[in-house]
């Protein structure tokens, strides 16, 4: 049966951030006719919330004498992920990051000012972040730019609903909604998803995790991060890989900035307390935000305190943090806005998030716990503390602070989320896959609705991860498109 079309292209991409435009600018580049689609009133997604991308043997790590291996990195994913995570997606990744920085700084115009860490103290962190000026959200601009110089169709503000196929069971394209609410059909002989994952999709949040706190989440990514692509692929045939429930998880005041003072003490490795104001870590959880998200997650209520003095407000003021918020808040920083944004939220009758106490006692009836646990908890911390040596959680001596000096703050720290990172089962061509593991024709994946760079949980050691699979299997999936395209397979 004969499908008729409002336009064709070659490749129509669904999702305008890192993964999309990539994609979008490559296919041009190979020769392709594409479109992209957007149901934003812009392009970014989650992406432009980023700082850098990962990769490695790249020339701008060479250039400033840094060595990470791409045996390194491809070891470090899978045994990060338990060996969960798909071998041969994950070596196509590692093989061909450091191109991506290339193209990114020779063909768009990047320039990249820094490669190093997220955390001086995190261990085993690779030095992989590459930090562009203007940080992610100036390489999508430039991707867009580029994407439309080179003719790709941009329509923002129209989101893709179903994607079509003919009675063989290869796609030849899709219906999307624009605006207006009008229905638009656009053929394509490959159709590439990259809407970026449910973030911002409560239900699929637990329905997919093991948490049930979707509502509670604080969704610091694009609101867009629907899950509307991973719905369209299983409907057209695809299947879920088996990461589906991986996020990147961290600790977040509820309606703070990530460059608020107040909320990066609150990752600090000092004094944590449960809802019941117990202490139940070793704090320097903290130092890896991604794992310190999943045991806020896990938490009851999925939030816990952390309590400081003045002492240790002086001290943060005076010598800098333990560990910084990305290039938001650096590390090492001096946290000069601290005292006067504790006190102004200590103050703040409508926020809950952050209480002070002249006691230790008052402290806790202004957080709603027990007077006498916390109490019993704050002393035996002390005692650890002045012996330097954490028996209990063996938190390393250096980050050991006493809560001695009133007035007392509890810092509420809750569950932010800012990307999912598994869903769909693909192969290292990003072709998603049947249940049967076979590719459905001409169906894509890239960036995060894509699964198999992941086990469980984001691959901390190796910072910049998902930005960096996102523009790269980007590009990768343009090029193996352009490649089946030409020998008449699509």
């Amino acid at each position: 049966m004969t499908q008729e079309f409002d336009a064709a292209y070659d490749v129509v991409v669904v999702g305008a951030g890192a993964s999309g435009l990539s994609c979008a600018v490559q296919a041009a580049k190979d020769g392709l006719s594409c479109a992209i689609l957007e149901k934003e009133q812009h392009t970014g997604g989650s992406s432009a919330f980023a700082e850098g991308h990962a990769a490695f043997e790249s020339d701008e790590q060479l250039k400033r004498g840094i060595t990470v291996t791409k045996d390194q990195a491809f070891n470090t994913y899978l045994d990060y992920s338990h060996w969960r995570a798909d071998a041969p997606l994950v070596s196509r990744f590692v093989e061909n990051a450091a191109t991506t920085i290339v193209k990114m700084r020779d063909e768009v115009g990047a320039v990249y000012e820094d490669v190093t860490v997220t955390a001086l103290d995190q261990p085993g962190e690779l030095v992989t972040w590459h930090l562009p000026e203007g940080e992610v959200a100036r390489v999508i601009e430039l991707l867009e730019s580029d994407a439309r110089r080179r003719g790709v169709d941009v329509f923002l503000s129209t989101a893709a609903t179903q994607i079509l196929k003919d009675d063989a069971g290869k796609v030849t394209g899709l219906l999307a909604r624009d605006d207006d609410g009008q229905k638009v059909r656009l053929g394509a002989k490959a159709v590439v998803v990259a809407t970026g994952g449910f973030a911002a999709n409560p239900e699929m949040l637990d329905k997919y995790t093991k948490y049930g706190i979707g509502a509670k989440m604080i969704n610091v990514g694009g609101q867009g991060n629907t899950g509307d692509g991973i719905t369209m692929v299983l409907a057209a045939g695809g299947t879920e890989h088996n990461s589906i429930g991986c996020l990147l998880l961290f600790p977040l005041m509820r309606d703070k900035t990530i460059t608020s003072h107040t909320n990066c003490t609150g990752m600090q490795p000092y004094f944590w307390v449960n809802a019941e104001g117990r202490r139940f870590i070793d704090e320097v959880v903290g130092m890896s935000f991604g794992n310190a998200g999943d045991v806020t997650a896990a938490l009851p209520g999925a939030f816990y305190w952390n309590i400081i003095d003045s002492a240790t407000i002086r001290h943060l003021v005076e010598d800098g943090n333990e560990i910084g918020l990305g290039i938001y808040v650096r590390n090492n920083e001096k946290m000069v806005n601290l005292p006067t944004e504790i006190e102004a939220d200590a103050a703040d009758p409508g926020r809950t998030n952050v209480v002070s106490g002249a006691t230790i006692e008052e402290l806790a009836q202004n957080m709603g716990v027990d007077p006498s646990v916390l109490r019993v908890e704050v002393d035996g911390y002390n005692e650890l503390c002045r012996a330097g040596v954490d028996t209990r959680f063996h938190k390393p001596a250096k980050f050991l602070r006493q809560v001695t000096e009133a007035p007392f703050y509890a810092i509420k720290m809750e569950t932010g989320i800012m990307i999912s990172m598994g869903a769909l089962k693909i192969d290292e061509h990003m072709r998603c896959l049947d249940p049967d593991g076979r590719p459905v024709p001409g169906l894509y994946s890239v960036g995060c609705d894509a699964g198999g760079l992941f086990g469980e949980s984001y691959a901390l050691p190796i910072p910049g991860s998902a930005n960096g699979f996102a523009l790269t299997s980007g590009w990768l999936a343009a090029d193996d498109i352009a490649e089946a395209v030409k020998a008449g397979a699509l």
